[in-house]
């Protein structure tokens, strides 16, 4: 019913817009953020829906739904009545607190409206001189936190009654096939039962001997609570003619308190599948992670709010790591400490290259890349490139494999179906095929050789006392000696072995070369390729890790 609040300030809600959705609208945030304010608002900005209301064609409901339901479409004044003194909600602040806009009618700007009782004051529509405004009508289902006071401990049994209104059959079987689903209890409804003004709940006994309303945990007592509530507004649908987007309002202080994830999971299935049919619109407060979670992944409406002292700040773009950064008080670094994607390698060579690749992409993409460059971690172990594949194609390593990355060298190919990448193994596209990580460089050596590249008159080259005539001697001469010997059968090794020694004996000549590779313009589209299927990988495997997949941005 409502899809905006513009708080100009109520409490520590200060130059404050929240967004509702038709469905499904969850609050987060920690304690002192106000959160079950703005349920207290939202109520507040709603009246009862009457029998004088023409849309209503079963008047009955209205009086049922409000004798089984403990608080219904309550006021800022009822809901604040335990303050002992007068406590300004905008100090300084004079007219309109905040203003809402509603689905399909006016918006509305409301105002403090000091009570007889000098504790008290309520909040009250302003409405324009000479207009017709009023407030909407719209049942309100209000599950405040004394719903969660457990039956055992309620000491005053003089104030217990039973209620004589009920839920007509089919919706209380509704009920009872609901709760069956969460508890496999198969309930038998007595009546609704009054624990003083705290709340209202059910008695029912059960096919367990020994389980009935009286004996169940606080947080089976708390489900049917949510239950009967959700049920109650089918009711209302079914009793109307309904011509609005949203017909009722649920709001729930603390959803998830006193349930296990497994039921918070199922409760937000259910809330979904009746707001959707029904027209209800659902606005809870949560801690929950769990939730939180499964919030985000369907995507519901999650509006999470930032302690800010003496204000409240409205998280923009939240998601789930965000999230949980803030519920936890963590930092960034501490949340990831333990936070790692494995990346295996073929050998140790390509794992020193692709290292250099990553340092690079760091330098050519501060913005994106230097905050996912720790979350890598390049496995110290090899692997031949026939055992890499054969583990990361098994279906039954998929669990290992869903969390990892394999990096092959470049003379295989990729395969990000399978979370499979190759290194760069060309120095054009023209080239027939992929070469290894060590014949690559050996190949583009050559390259720059006969090209008369600036490389070799480069200062450092020079200081570390690289020069053409050393490249011939000490590089190039021995491996056309291998191919040679090779070619004609007299090679006394093999040729993967023979180029891995010559580049681990002049590893230092290979690493300059390497990084003039990557700073080559030739090569920036065979880099970009790898960078952008890097991506893919890292949001395809991120989560299983416990790391946001939009860390990479």
């Amino acid at each position: 019913m409502i899809k905006k609040l513009h708080i100009i300030q109520y409490r520590k809600l200060k130059d404050l817009e929240l967004d509702f959705a038709p469905g499904i609208n969850a609050i987060s945030g920690t304690n002192g953020t106000c959160k079950t304010s703005i349920l207290h608002l939202f109520s507040n900005s709603l009246q009862a829906v009457t029998s004088s209301c023409d849309w209503v064609t079963d008047k009955k409901c209205l009086q049922v739904i409000n004798a089984v339901n403990a608080v219904t479409n309550p006021k800022v004044e009822t809901l604040t009545r335990g303050d002992k003194q007068y406590n300004d909600p905008a100090h300084g602040v004079s007219g309109v607190l905040f203003n809402v806009d509603y689905w399909g009618q006016e918006s509305l700007g409301f105002r403090r409206h000091n009570s007889s009782i000098n504790t008290r004051y309520a909040i009250k529509p302003l409405y324009k001189r000479g207009s017709h405004e009023k407030l909407p009508y719209c049942p309100v289902i209000y599950l405040g936190l004394s719903r969660l006071v457990p039956y055992g401990e309620f000491q005053n049994d003089e104030a217990i009654e039973g209620i004589r209104k009920a839920l007509p059959a089919e919706y209380q079987n509704e009920i009872n096939e609901l709760y069956r689903k969460f508890t496999h209890y198969e309930i038998t409804y007595s009546s609704a039962q009054q624990m003083g003004d705290l709340k209202t709940r059910a008695e029912f006994s059960s096919n367990f001997e020994g389980i009935d309303s009286n004996t169940i945990s606080a947080g089976e007592d708390n489900l049917y609570i949510i239950l009967a509530a959700i049920v109650s507004l089918k009711y209302y649908y079914n009793s109307i003619n309904s011509q609005r987007d949203i017909e009722s309002v649920i709001l729930v202080d603390e959803l998830d308190a006193t349930l296990h994830p497994a039921y918070q999971i199922k409760v937000l299935n259910v809330l979904r599948e009746y707001c959707a049919q029904y027209k209800i619109q659902a606005v809870f407060t949560t801690h929950s992670m769990s939730a939180i979670e499964d919030l985000l992944a369907k995507k519901d409406n999650v509006i999470y709010l930032l302690d800010n002292i003496t204000s409240v700040v409205k998280m923009d773009d939240p998601d789930f790591y965000k999230i949980k950064m803030h519920l936890s008080s963590l930092t960034k670094e501490n949340i990831y400490q333990d936070k790692i994607i494995p990346i295996f390698t073929e050998d140790a060579e390509a794992r020193f290259l692709l290292g250099m690749m990553f340092d690079y992409f760091s330098y050519k993409h501060p913005e994106e890349f230097a905050s996912v460059h720790n979350l890598f971690y390049l496995v110290k172990a090899s692997l031949g490139a026939d055992s890499l594949s054969d583990i990361f194609k098994d279906s039954k390593m998929l669990r290992m494999t869903m969390s990892s990355i394999c990096v092959l060298d470049g003379d295989h190919t990729s395969d990000l179906s399978n979370c499979i990448i190759a290194l760069p193994g060309k120095n054009n596209h023209d080239a027939p095929a992929g070469l290894s990580p060590e014949q690559l460089l050996l190949e583009y050596a050559q390259i720059i050789y006969d090209a008369d590249d600036a490389f070799w008159t480069d200062r450092v080259i020079v200081d570390k006392g690289y020069s053409k005539p050393y490249y011939l001697e000490h590089i190039r001469d021995p491996w056309q000696q291998f191919q040679d010997d090779e070619a004609n059968g007299r090679a006394n090794k093999k040729r993967r072995v023979f180029v891995k020694e010559l580049f681990n004996s002049e590893k230092t000549f290979f690493e300059l070369l390497f990084k003039h590779w990557l700073h080559n313009p030739e090569n920036t589209a065979t880099l970009n390729k790898f960078y952008y299927d890097l991506k893919i990988l890292f949001k395809k495997v991120a989560m299983y890790n416990e790391i946001n997949p939009n860390e990479w941005k």
